[in-house]
């Protein structure tokens, strides 16, 4: 079964496949032109900066329906994920990219990693954030 978590983009390159945390088919498509922003977080259970930036994101996001924002695991296999998340629970969508082929399409370069996806078209950074950078981030996209 595959699921359309956001629209389906205009442009092939930015749509991307990943696994839930059950492990069925998601598919995620970035389409600013409907005036929601997408951020796909992308980190690992052994990155040690990884721990603190997704609790930082899920707390500055949350109500913040101007980005929708998602937790990419890159990398680790599904009971690996499952764990982490039971000792780390986060109020983010979590997807999974087992092999890395999304966050290599996006030429990932370090974890954690942030691929934006805006009405000025596609962002990239690498390297965990402050709570003032996520929210300097959120705040010029229109959340509070």
């Amino acid at each position: 079964m595959l699921v359309v978590v956001f629209a389906v983009s205009s442009r092939a390159e930015d749509a991307f496949h990943f696994l839930d945390v059950n492990g069925k088919g998601v598919e995620v498509s970035a389409d600013p032109g409907l005036g929601r922003a997408l951020l796909l977080h992308f980190w690992a259970t052994w990155c040690p900066d990884c721990t603190e930036d997704l609790a930082l994101l899920a707390e500055v996001s949350a109500g913040c329906d101007r980005v929708r924002a998602i937790a990419v695991n890159a990398g680790d296999g599904a009971d690996e994920v499952q764990s982490y998340l039971s000792r780390h629970p986060t109020g983010l969508a979590v997807l999974r990219d087992p092999s890395g082929s999304a966050w290599r399409k996006l030429d990932g370069q370090g974890l954690p990693m942030n691929a934006y996806f805006t009405d000025r078209g596609r962002e990239m950074d690498v390297g965990p954030k402050t709570r003032a950078q996520w929210k300097e981030f959120f705040a010029q996209l229109g959340c509070p």
